[in-house]
């Protein structure tokens, strides 16, 4: 299952007339939608429209609804370069292990894998629990139900030292108690991975393949029993004759509200109970590096890395996410559709599938508000993260970017913000992230919008040069004109992490800047030996006059006067005294 946002990975053959992905394309048997969600059902299970004729364009910002995909273990016979115009040449084939004929004699190598649940405390790229947090502090842990769908779609065999997982499904917990707004309390556990390697074809792999995506996620669900195909990949014949993968969606009534169906289940998406946090723990055979961003409200992150692998803890409270989906004629759009390929128009009848993230689909949505009327068509409640990929980090500070483990996490209930981690603005010395939504909910209601930080103590100290000292902030929103619409913040300093939030601002497009206070690093300053003058003489000392003493020395009769510095009586003698 990926997220609506998601980035097609290599070897996907989704047909892309414009830069962003046409919605109508993206699977084979598809079935077509029905209207946009009547009254009284809940925005988690909205249904976007259908185009209301053949010439009118449209778009999808869903990023808070998915996309159900299966797993597969796959590889390519030979590599491109230069792809051809259309359909690619190269032959594609599964695999049921690393080792197989058909891995072994590919040159790349890729998976997406949904993690299992985790078999035992050994166990590597699984999913070891999720419970809940009720607002008066009372943990319940949820109890593992059963996979969905029953089985993998493509079963193939995982190798933790390489680093691809075994092929899973999602998982159902129940937690009890914990109802949610299908009157249930089960909940489907979400976590994939994907990634991609080159070797040389009829070779073993030997070169760990670290995920270029990790997303997980939690949905309350309720279990509807009917007649269902889950979504599948096979190999099939393209155009071209190339054998190719094929992606297929799930099939049944009414799958578009399904977070994931099996053969005889929809677990149909619901709302998540009022104040309560939820938490994930993932076991992983490696490490999630650099950061992290998400649907979710003031997280607390427990990440550890050993020898014996990686467990991620993330809790947080679930947000609403504002959906803006819509139909209009291309006249009311400019000539060159921000996202779009160069070139390329977005064709009649289809819709854009919007991104999540980026400086293009903030222009994007910003054209689109007025033609919505500046309101969100569906507010649904989400919970999940994600990786950010080292595409999104060129413009981040180095010392988030060199970060050898995970070095922060923003999230946010905005539609659409920036790709990538907070940018820090060296003359306001401040770490800005750009935001955009509708400025009206679904019901007509102010939009409020969240935002939290959480950056790791020793990579903020970085940025700002400070020294381990106390660290304060202060966190300002401000919309396209300057004027500042905050209305609280916070910041927490806890294990290693610094998290700072701000919440209850409005939109359409502000600009959330965070400004850290601490003591910077002191550099000590250098003792300059004076330069000595080109005219200056050389001072000689002045001798120093000592003073002599006469002492009287004796030998019986005789007597001698000694004068000296330090007078000594001669041998025989002795000083008489005086």
């Amino acid at each position: 299952m990926y997220w609506a946002n998601l980035n097609c990975p290599k070897g996907i053959n989704v047909q892309r007339k414009i830069g962003l992905a046409v919605f109508s394309l993206l699977f084979l048997g598809i079935a077509t939608s029905p209207s946009i969600s009547a009254d009284g059902i809940p925005d988690e299970q909205y249904v976007v429209p259908v185009a209301p004729d053949a010439t009118s364009v449209g778009v999808q910002f869903l990023d808070s609804l998915f996309i159900n995909m299966a797993g597969y273990l796959a590889a390519d016979a030979t590599s491109e370069k230069n792809p051809p115009q259309g359909y690619s040449t190269v032959q594609q084939g599964l695999c049921t292990s690393i080792d197989d004929a058909t891995c072994r004699a590919g040159v790349n190598i890729y998976y997406l894998a949904h993690l299992p649940t985790c078999r035992d405390s050994l166990d590597l790229d699984c999913i070891v629990g999720m419970y809940a947090v009720k607002a008066d502090g009372t943990r319940v842990d949820g109890v593992f139900q059963h996979g969905l769908p029953e089985v993998p779609s493509n079963p193939s065999e995982g190798n933790p030292a390489l680093g691809i997982p075994r092929a899973g499904v999602d998982s159902v917990w129940k937690i009890p108690g914990v109802m949610n707004g299908g009157g249930t309390d089960t909940y489907l556990a979400i976590s994939e991975q994907f990634g991609i390697v080159s070797k040389t074809s009829g070779t073993s792999l030997t070169q760990r393949i670290d995920p270029t995506t990790f997303s997980a996620g939690i949905i309350p669900v309720k279990e509807l029993a009917g007649t269902y195909t889950p979504s599948n990949v096979d190999i099939g014949p393209s155009p071209n004759g190339t054998m190719r993968l094929r992606w297929y969606a799930p099939m049944g009534p009414n799958t578009e509200t399904c977070a994931g169906v099996s053969r005889t289940t929809c677990a149909q998406r619901e709302a998540f109970p009022a104040d309560v946090s939820f938490g994930l723990t993932i076991r992983l055979s490696g490490e999630i590096k650099g950061w992290l961003h998400g649907r979710i409200r003031d997280p607390r992150i427990d990440y550890k890395y050993s020898s014996a692998g990686t467990v991620m803890n993330v809790q947080a409270l679930p947000v609403k996410v504002p959906i803006v989906a819509a139909w209009t004629v291309r006249a009311n759009l400019p000539a060159l559709i921000p996202g779009a390929a160069s070139g390329v128009d977005l064709q009649p009848g289809t819709a854009m599938l919007g991104s999540s993230s980026g400086e293009e689909m903030i222009s994007l949505l910003k054209i689109w508000l007025p033609i919505v009327g500046d309101k969100a068509q569906a507010d649904p409640t989400a919970w999940t993260f994600a990786n950010l990929p080292y595409s999104n980090l060129p413009g981040a500070s180095s010392c988030m970017f060199d970060s050898k483990s995970l070095a922060g996490f923003v999230s946010t209930n905005s539609t659409v913000y920036s790709a990538g981690p907070p940018v820090y603005n060296s003359e306001t010395q401040s770490l800005d992230y750009k935001l955009a939504s509708p400025h009206f909910n679904s019901i007509g209601e102010v939009f409020k919008g969240t935002y939290t930080l959480a950056i790791r103590s020793d990579v903020a100290r970085c940025i700002y040069k400070f020294t381990n000292a106390p660290i304060k902030a202060t966190i300002s929103v401000t919309d396209d004109s300057g004027q500042s619409s905050v209305a609280a913040e916070s910041m927490v300093e806890k294990s290693g992490w610094i998290y700072l939030s701000a919440s209850n601002f409005t939109f359409s497009s502000p600009t959330v800047h965070v400004k850290l206070q601490g003591t910077p690093i002191s550099t000590p300053t250098p003792t300059v030996a004076p330069t000595p003058s080109s005219t200056a003489q050389p001072v000689v000392p002045k001798s120093v006059v000592q003073k002599k003493i006469t002492i009287t020395c004796t030998k019986g009769s005789s007597s001698k006067k000694v004068v000296a510095v330090k007078p000594v009586c001669p041998k025989g003698f002795k000083k008489k005294a005086t």
